[in-house]
């Protein structure tokens, strides 16, 4: 395999900080990752006063958001799909397809897909 040639924003990182994109996209997932436990283990509840409801949109809506900027981050540099053909990319997303029904079919579909989990998949504050 060849090197990875940097341009533009990537190049300047580079040229700045003497780390590559690989690094920074890294230190992005980790931080992502550590944002995503935080939402699931906050009490929105206590935190913003709002309801047990709320509080679910709440932790959905930021695993959501950050789920889709991990993926881009994931796709695009690790699996080199920035800056490809967008054929490759559809041949990668395609698949998510069946990802989502799945969700749908097992999880969300299912009475108390959600609610009814096991008392160790859930976070402190709602055992």
């Amino acid at each position: 395999m060849g090197e990875y040639a940097a341009t533009g924003f990537e190049k300047w990182l580079k040229d700045k900080t003497g780390k590559d994109i690989y690094f920074w996209n890294f230190i992005a997932l980790m931080v992502l990752t550590v944002i995503e436990v935080a939402a699931v283990y906050i009490d929105w509840t206590e935190v913003l006063g709002t309801t047990l409801e709320n509080a679910k949109l709440l932790t959905w809506a930021i695993l959501i958001g950050v789920g889709l900027v991990k993926v881009y981050g994931i796709a695009g540099f690790f699996m080199h799909l920035k800056g490809d053909p967008f054929i490759y990319t559809k041949t990668a997303v395609f698949p998510l397809f069946f990802v989502m029904l799945m969700l749908y079919g097992i999880g969300l579909s299912n009475p108390g897909g959600i609610d009814d989990l096991p008392r160790w998949c859930l976070p402190p504050w709602l055992k």
